[in-house]
């Protein structure tokens, strides 16, 4: 068993109320409270194993984590109590093995696991979303939201069957090993997006009187599951490998393996005629069978002390429930929305708090987003490489060198393919309502959608590509006199042109994982969100054994068996853009347009430094039984490392007119410092927060029978 907690206050700032009207107040007051984000994680481990007899073995083991999230579904500075949820995880795991040694020469494994991932995100109200525009008084809180969040109560759940069966053969100098392993997932997932409703107030003043602007929320369709689906999916994978050992100097190993993926068809094709016509199928199920992989690799020992490995293989990844569950839920028939303009059709929005049972007579269904797979989608893959040299420099000290490349071929990303071709437009940059006289060229998206009934026609595409090189250089000491050590140094350069599997809710944080010009990639390649060019890391060990200096009992059992850890981890910055906010290309993205004139990434963050520690006794009990204290500090040395920064070089703004004047669309400087930090990365690994809480210690207890 091992337990661990956390507790880390939410403040809620809301400085401008007091300048908001009476009943405003008396309405928010009570929902600016601060709360507790609180972390509990609990997890079990019993295994055991037996002999059938001397040829038979088998194991069994159970885990269980229980994870309690409380208040973590939407907190924030702005965000009331009520606009949260818990967010728990329960996992049940069952594996067991079954090892036979058949004959002298023939091995067989059989393994077989089933596990069951319960994950509900919970809320805190059932009230309609309020978001509403914190501006009095020369105030500004940005926006302010309480009631239910728009994407909680959810649930997924995953049970696993996972069926492996290797065996291995020896024959002269050749280890044969073949099997397979085969995986079925059977998927719940509950996402009722928007269908509690959401109310959106621009002012404090309006929030008063009831008048919203706008007003949203989202039905299930006729005579379909609503925000219900199964995406379940099933694998089957074989492999054959061959341990080849030339000479006692060389051992080659020649591998292949095949693996196919069947993902649940999604349920609905949209009849919409502009839709098919253009080639859209939102009942397209991909199927890709060829999915062969060889794989090649080598050890060479010069002497004793000195060998070099090396290997190329190819590695064929999976698409996840999440991509297959969105193209399950979002074709236009299974959920259907509204989305009402409250200023200028004021009689169809209804009086805050109240919601509709249903879609209400005379609403028009807003143009929905569409989630699809391209019909040429196929599995992503890499293309592995390695090639190390490792020495024996000292005794128990080893030093080597590792060349790796991976290369990433039909990665997925999600694509809008509901844009016309962009327009070059030039927008002046002014300084409030004076121009400078310098202009920026965007590509903008102002002629109308291809199909104008839908708003983004989202697909699932197997078009991005990655590449990976890094040379490592690491000094190993194994365990010694009490002690070891383990260095590395990893140079690296890392690019691609945006792939991701997760973007799957518009207009939110998926926007963006989105690529700029989703019309044209080509201006996509470039340093990757992931790319660190340098990272250091040293962890040593040391082991104090048996104190020997004392006769006394007591003071022998106190000062025995510690364990003290450490590492001291140090890294470049991660790479970000210079933007502009308010989506100048006027593709309905406001996260993903550049400055003209610059790159994908080209700036960086500051450059991180870390040192945690952990301090542990282990007291046993008899030969059986063993209880291990242990205190764990992270970022002990309390530095402030930069996690995130405004990337905000400039604001873009419509064409409008300002104090009587009329003003064309325009550029403006960001009110923020660009560069500067704006979020910090918390001392332990597990958890985000900012600058007030660098620093953690944890203490930990673990008990083994």
């Amino acid at each position: 068993y091992e337990g661990q907690r956390s507790n880390l206050p939410n403040p809620v700032v809301l400085n401008s109320l007091r300048f908001a009207p009476a009943s405003v107040q008396a309405l928010l007051g009570p929902k600016t409270a601060s709360y507790n984000i609180n972390r509990e994680q609990d997890t079990f481990l019993i295994k055991t194993d037996f002999n059938i007899n001397e040829k038979n073995q088998v194991w069994v083991r159970f885990n269980q984590q229980n994870f309690t999230g409380t208040n973590l579904e939407f907190s924030g500075i702005t965000s009331a109590l009520e606009h949260t949820g818990n967010s728990n995880v329960k996992t049940s795991a069952l594996s067991t093995s079954w090892t036979s040694a058949i004959s002298a020469n023939y091995l067989n494994e059989f393994r077989f696991q089933y596990s069951r991932d319960r994950e509900p995100g919970l809320a805190n109200s059932n009230d309609p979303e309020v978001a509403v525009t914190a501006n009095a008084g020369g105030i500004n809180d940005g926006t302010f939201n309480f009631g239910r969040n728009n994407f909680s109560p959810r649930e997924t759940t995953i049970n696993r069957y996972q069926f492996i069966d290797n065996q291995t053969y020896l024959t002269g100098n050749h280890t044969i090993k073949f099997g397979a392993d085969l995986l079925f997932d059977r998927i719940f997932n509950f996402f009722p997006g928007l269908f509690g409703g959401s109310y959106t107030f621009t002012s404090y003043a309006n929030l008063a009187n009831r008048i919203p602007s706008r007003y949203r929320q989202s039905f299930a369709g006729a005579g379909t599951s609503g925000g219900t689906t199964n995406p379940n999916s099933s694998e089957y994978g074989f492999f054959v490998q061959d341990d080849w050992r030339v000479i006692p100097k060389l051992t080659l190993n020649l591998g292949l393996r095949y693996d196919y993926q069947t993902i649940a068809k999604p349920p609905i094709q949209n009849p919409n005629s502009a839709l098919l016509a253009a080639g859209f199928d939102t009942g397209f199920q991909p199927k890709d069978k060829n999915n062969i992989a060889p794989r090649f690799g080598f050890a060479y020992a010069f002497d004793e002390k000195t060998v070099l490995r090396g290997g190329y293989g190819l590695f064929y990844a999976r698409t996840p429930a999440i991509t297959t569950g969105t193209a399950h839920s979002q074709n236009g028939i299974q959920v259907v929305a509204i989305d009402i303009n409250c200023v200028t059709s004021p009689a169809l929005c209804p009086t805050y708090p109240n919601v509709f049972p249903s879609v209400p007579t005379g609403a028009t269904l807003a143009p929905v987003n569409l989630f699809l797979f391209d019909r040429n989608y196929e599995q992503p893959f890499t293309q592995q490489a390695r090639l190390q040299f490792e020495r024996e420099i000292f005794a128990n000290t080893t030093f080597s060198v590792q060349y790796t490349l991976f290369k990433g071929d039909d990665l997925t990303r999600t694509r809008n393919a509901n844009l016309s071709a962009p327009v070059a437009t030039t927008v002046a940059i002014y300084n409030g309502n004076t121009p400078t006289g310098e202009t920026f060229v965007f590509q903008r998206f102002s002629n109308p959608r291809p199909i104008p009934t839908f708003q983004r026609i989202s697909l699932f595409e197997s078009t991005a590509k990655s590449f990976y090189q890094g040379l490592s250089f690491e000094l190993n000491r194994r365990f010694a006199n009490h002690f070891l050590f383990n260095t590395s140094y990893t140079l690296s350069k890392a690019k691609d042109d945006k792939p991701d599997q997760t973007s799957v809710v518009p207009g939110g944080g998926d926007d963006a994982k989105i690529a700029e010009n989703q019309f044209d990639l080509s201006g996509e390649y470039g340093r990757s969100d992931l790319d660190v060019r340098h990272r250091f890391i040293f962890s040593p060990v040391y082991e104090t054994g048996t104190f020997r200096y004392s006769d006394n009992k007591i003071v022998r059992a106190l000062l025995s068996d510690y364990i003290v850890t450490g590492i001291f981890t140090a890294q470049s910055g991660i790479a970000y853009s210079a933007l502009v906010s308010g989506d100048p290309n006027g593709d309905g993205i406001t996260s993903t347009d550049r400055v003209p004139g610059t790159r994908r990434n080209q700036f960086s963050t500051p450059a991180t430094y870390q040192v945690d520690m952990r301090v542990g006794r282990i007291i046993r009990f008899g030969e059986r039984y063993r209880l291990s204290l242990f205190a764990e500090g992270f970022n002990i040395f309390n530095r402030s490392n930069v996690q995130n920064v405004f990337r905000n070089l400039y604001g873009f703004s419509n064409a409008g007119t300002i104090s009587g004047v009329s003003l064309p669309i325009r550029l403006s400087p960001a009110a923020t410092n660009f560069g500067t930090p704006s979020g910090f990365v918390s001392g332990s690994p597990s958890f985000t927060f900012n600058s007030s809480y660098n620093r953690e210690f944890q203490l930990g207890v673990r008990f083994d029978f």
